[in-house]
């Protein structure tokens, strides 16, 4: 199979996306590549965090809406767990690219950190965040986390501590944004895990945040002409061999892709 390199030209919040495809998928030859991009994502100064300011759609105050976490420092808890175990965890957090790179059985948990899913409450908490806490913003917004899952059967768990770990430069508004997300959007989330007898496993996880421009017909225009590209590369990955993990994840985060763009295009 030839050895091209996958590559796309989202704008903004789709550009984020596409990085995150392009990281496990690189290796996948013949797919196609996005002949444009968003001209407003290019504007120079302050942007939207989310395309939901672009399409008029209000964000949501989860503070209002309290899942049952609680605080420890920095960090947010869910339940009654082990506090002295969660926190050493976090604390040395695993890098899931690494571990699935090292073996194979990894590669579904790194999707999962790699997903941004679609339109699933994970993906909506993540945007109304942004809204909210990045409403105007100047530059990149990287907001890592340490997370805490916690196994509830052989292959799967779900995340009962989250920590943002951003660095000494991170704005206000991007340590709000990642508290908002470390509660309302990784918190609690379904966690798919190799088989193991550990009761706890933390990973480096996260999300990156560029400030959007542009009008939400220009958005629609862009959106429309990514959603036929990925769509294409979806058709050609189907063809592929998908017992191969590594094809199996590529064929996951573009459908991914796919169900975040026609999300953000029904806006």
């Amino acid at each position: 199979m030839p050895s091209k390199k996958l590559a796309f030209t989202f704008a903004g919040l789709a550009a984020v996306c596409a990085l995150l495809s392009y990281a496990a998928s690189e290796r996948v030859g013949g797919l196609r590549g996005s002949p444009t991009a968003s001209a407003a994502a290019r504007t120079p100064g302050p942007g939207y965090g989310s395309y939901l300011q672009i399409a008029g759609v209000q964000a949501m105050d989860y503070d209002a809406a309290n899942k049952g976490a609680h605080r420890d420092g920095d960090a947010w808890v869910l339940g009654d767990i082990d506090l002295e175990a969660a926190r050493a965890a976090a604390a040395a957090p695993e890098d899931l690219d690494r571990l699935a790179e090292a073996d194979p059985k990894w590669i579904p948990t790194q999707t999962w950190k790699l997903r941004h899913g679609g339109a699933s409450p994970f993906a909506l908490a993540k945007e109304h965040c942004s809204a909210r806490h990045l409403a105007q913003m100047e530059g990149m917004c990287k907001a890592d986390l340490s997370v805490v899952v916690e196994r509830q059967g052989a292959g799967e768990g779900h995340v009962v501590y989250a920590r943002p770990t951003l660095g000494d430069d991170a704005t206000s508004d991007c340590h709000a944004y990642a508290d908002c997300i470390a509660r309302n959007a990784w918190l609690d989330r379904p966690t798919p895990l190799p088989d193991g007898s550990d009761t706890y496993r933390a990973f480096q996880a996260g999300d990156i945040r560029l400030p959007m421009h542009g009008t939400r017909e220009e958005w629609q225009t862009s959106l429309r002409a990514e959603i036929e590209v990925v769509s294409d590369n979806l058709t050609a990955l189907r063809r592929l061999d998908l017992a191969d993990p590594q094809m199996r994840q590529s064929l996951d985060l573009q459908q991914d892709l796919l169900e975040q763009l026609e999300w953000m295009a029904s806006l």
